[in-house]
């Protein structure tokens, strides 16, 4: 097995962070999930203990004082943070026409999935540089690579705007042993928000005709990106950097 490291995922409380949580617990790493909803980290305590050692951690991502605090005191107990996922991210819920989008509710979603991934980069990169080795992984989305069939217009900027900053970021950081990749997932069944949504809010008709544009034929699930992120994270991938790997059943080349 690869050497064990500390690893911070983002949005760690439900959904793809979730499962990203599991596999980097099963691969001995020391993993902090980072989250702002308290009672789904302190579930994941008792789920995950058999793994391995699970640090559940209050954090809002958009804080930088909260980011700062959380690195500090991880890296204090457990030493050097060598692997980032900066997995926490969502959109409106209900996609809106850009003239009925109001200035607060850009903000917030590039916020929540853009400037995070910026926030919580900058803090590790430092202690990744005098390690010489890093892996950061960053959730974008089908969104980012042409359009959003759900999120809208601020969602769609937010994560186009992750693989910029992956690509030059992987730029800046390769001489230091630091891989930055970004993972783009299609539509998948991550949790109650999305279920709702596909089964509530769409007809069977419309289900089936998106379904249609999947050459695989359905959604994807949670595990299924996080065995990308694993691979991204592990030395197995050491000569990938600045690539964006598109997790999507073949939804991307439709």
């Amino acid at each position: 097995m690869s050497e064990k490291r500390t690893a911070i995922v983002t949005g760690a409380a439900k959904g793809i962070g979730k499962a990203v949580v599991g596999k980097l617990l099963s691969r001995g790493h020391t993993v902090a999930g980072f989250d702002v909803d308290e009672q789904g980290l302190q579930e994941m305590v008792s789920e995950m203990s058999h793994l391995g050692v699970f640090i559940p951690a209050r954090v809002d991502v958009s804080s930088e004082a909260d980011i700062e605090a959380s690195v500090q005191s991880l890296q204090e107990q457990f030493g050097p943070i060598t692997i980032v996922v900066n997995n926490v991210g969502g959109s409106m819920g209900v996609s809106q026409a850009i003239e009925n989008v109001t200035s607060d509710e850009w903000d917030a979603i590039i916020e929540l999935n853009l400037k995070s991934t910026f926030l919580v980069t900058r803090q590790v990169i430092p202690l990744m540089k005098e390690a010489q080795w890093g892996r950061i992984v960053n959730m974008t989305s089908i969104a980012g690579r042409g359009r959003s069939y759900f999120g809208g217009t601020p969602y769609a900027a937010a994560k186009a705007g992750i693989i910029g900053f992956t690509r030059q970021g992987s730029r800046e950081l390769g001489a230091h042993g630091i891989t930055m990749n970004a993972v783009a997932p299609g539509v998948v069944m991550s949790g109650e928000r999305i279920e709702r949504y596909w089964h509530d809010r769409k007809s069977e008709e419309e289900r089936q005709g998106f379904l249609r544009l999947v050459p695989l034929g359905r959604l994807g699930a949670n595990e299924e990106i996080a065995a990308v992120v694993d691979f991204l994270c592990s030395e197995a991938s050491s000569y990938i950097t600045g690539a964006v790997i598109d997790a999507n059943g073949g939804f991307w080349v439709g």
